[in-house]
């Protein structure tokens, strides 16, 4: 009976162990993408609305490869679709999807409309009218700077969103 009741007790503590390192995996995601534990950053300064485009000036991250927006990025579209909502006159915001020219242009091509769709499909889950949203994707054929540094090609893996009034 002795041994029953200490096995009971080391799983009762890898049980508060497992939970606890569940914790601090989901504070520390939390702070990723939020700045702080449970505080959304002010992205006030990085998310204007301009004559004819919605102006990010941190970039919407992906996986690489991959369509999937980065929880990090989630606060700068929460205030691109505030954006929308508090703006009638925008008719239309074209979320237009960029890469860089490394790998294949028939991977490139349908995963920048990949990432438009998915950033278009993430505003309308914020309460954006889906017929003021339309997603495009480039693929590397309007570069904004140079592809020979990685600078250059960091910068041309973008989203952009255009206003139509």
């Amino acid at each position: 009976m002795r041994r029953a009741a200490n096995t009971l007790s080391v799983n009762a503590n890898l049980s508060k162990q497992a939970a606890w390192v569940l914790c601090l995996a989901c504070a520390s995601a939390c702070v990723s993408a939020r700045g702080t534990l449970g505080t959304p950053r002010d992205v006030s300064d990085l998310v204007t609305l301009e004559a004819d485009a919605i102006v990010v000036r941190e970039t919407i991250s992906f996986p690489l490869g991959k369509a999937d927006i980065d929880p990090r990025s989630l606060d700068l579209l929460d205030a691109v679709a505030a954006i929308m909502k508090s703006t009638g006159s925008i008719a239309k915001l074209t979320i237009e999807g960029h890469t860089d020219p490394t790998g294949d242009p028939d991977f490139n091509r349908p995963l920048s409309e990949a990432r438009a769709l998915a950033v278009k499909q993430y505003l309308e889950g914020k309460g954006v009218d889906p017929a003021r949203l339309d997603a495009k994707g480039f693929g590397s054929d309007q570069p904004i700077a140079s592809n020979d540094t990685e600078e250059g090609r960091a910068k041309n893996r973008r989203v952009e969103f255009k206003v139509s009034r």
